[in-house]
C-alpha cells in the first residue's frame, strides 16, 4: 500500500485551500480515489519552494503537474482521458491559459488590491506578529516582480478586468452545455478548472473576480456539482444558490 502525504496551505475563505494548484492536485487525488494524508505545508521545505508538494513512498515531490505525473505511475490511469488527439490538445491549451493568464489576474486582485492585500495579510500572517509582516511584504514584492515581468502588471484595471471577463468567456464557452470540461464525466481537465473557479467563485475579496463569475450561470452550476460530487465535507461553504446543481 502507497504511503501518500499532501502538503497544502489548509482551509481558508471557505475553500479547502486557496491556492489553484493545491486544490487542483486536491481534486485529482479525490478524483482518483486515492488516500492520502493532508498535512499543512511549509514552502520553504518544498521541493520548488511552492505547494502543493506530495511525499510518495518517502519520495518529496513539487509542483502540481509533476505530482499527477507520479501518481498515474505509481497508480495507472485512473481518470477517463479525452477520446482523440485533438481534445487532449484542446484541454492542454486550455489548462495552460488559465494556469499561465487567469492564475496571475488573480494573484494581483489578491496580493495587490489594498482591501484584499490586508485580508490576507490578517489570515496568513498575522498569528507571527510584527515578523509576519515583513514576511507578507517579502511575499507580497516577490508577487508584484513577478506580475511585471509576466506582464500582468502593466495594464490598467479596466484592461485588466476586460481580460478576466474574456477568460471567463472562454471557460464558459469550452464547458458549453456540458456538465464537465471533460464531457458527460469529469476528466483530468476538471482538476484544474475547479481548481481555479472555486478560487475566484468563492472567496468573498474585492474586485471583479467574484462578481465576473457568480453572474454565470453555467460555471456556478459546474462549481456546485463538482464541490457536491468530491468535496462534500465543504457544501456549507462552498456551494452557490444561485445555480441548479
Amino acid at each position: 500500500m502507497s504511503d501518500l502525504t499532501l502538503y497544502k496551505f489548509g482551509p481558508a475563505f471557505g475553500l479547502p485551500d486557496p491556492s489553484s494548484f493545491v486544490l487542483k492536485l486536491e481534486t485529482y487525488l479525490r478524483m482518483a480515489e486515492i488516500d492520502y494524508k493532508p498535512v499543512n505545508g511549509n514552502v520553504r521545505k518544498a521541493p520548488k519552494a511552492k505547494l502543493p508538494s506530495m511525499k510518495l513512498n518517502g519520495q518529496h515531490i513539487g509542483d502540481s503537474e509533476l505530482c499527477i505525473a507520479a501518481l498515474k505511475q505509481e497508480f495507472g490511469e485512473k481518470l477517463p482521458q479525452p477520446a482523440n488527439a485533438k481534445t487532449r490538445a484542446q484541454q492542454q491549451a486550455l489548462r495552460l491559459a488559465l494556469e499561465n493568464h487567469s492564475y496571475f489576474l488573480a494573484i494581483f486582485y489578491r496580493w495587490l488590491t489594498p482591501e484584499n492585500a490586508a485580508l490576507i495579510r490578517e489570515t496568513f500572517f498575522s498569528e507571527l506578529g510584527v515578523m509576519g509582516g515583513v514576511i507578507f511584504k517579502m511575499v507580497q514584492r516577490g508577487y508584484r516582480r513577478t506580475l511585471y515581468g509576466q506582464g500582468i502588471l502593466r495594464y490598467t484595471a479596466a484592461e485588466m478586468e476586460a481580460l478576466l471577463a474574456k477568460d471567463i468567456e472562454m471557460m464558459v464557452g469550452y464547458l458549453g452545455d456540458a456538465p464537465y470540461f471533460g464531457g458527460d464525466e469529469p476528466q483530468e481537465i476538471d482538476c484544474t478548472l475547479f481548481g481555479i473557479i472555486a478560487n475566484i467563485i468563492v472567496p468573498e475579496m474585492a474586485g471583479p473576480l467574484g462578481p465576473l463569475s457568480r453572474k454565470e450561470p453555467t460555471l456556478v452550476a459546474y462549481h456546485n456539482r463538482m464541490t457536491k460530487r468530491f468535496f462534500p465535507d465543504y457544501e456549507a461553504t462552498m456551494l452557490w444558490p444561485e445555480a441548479a446543481g
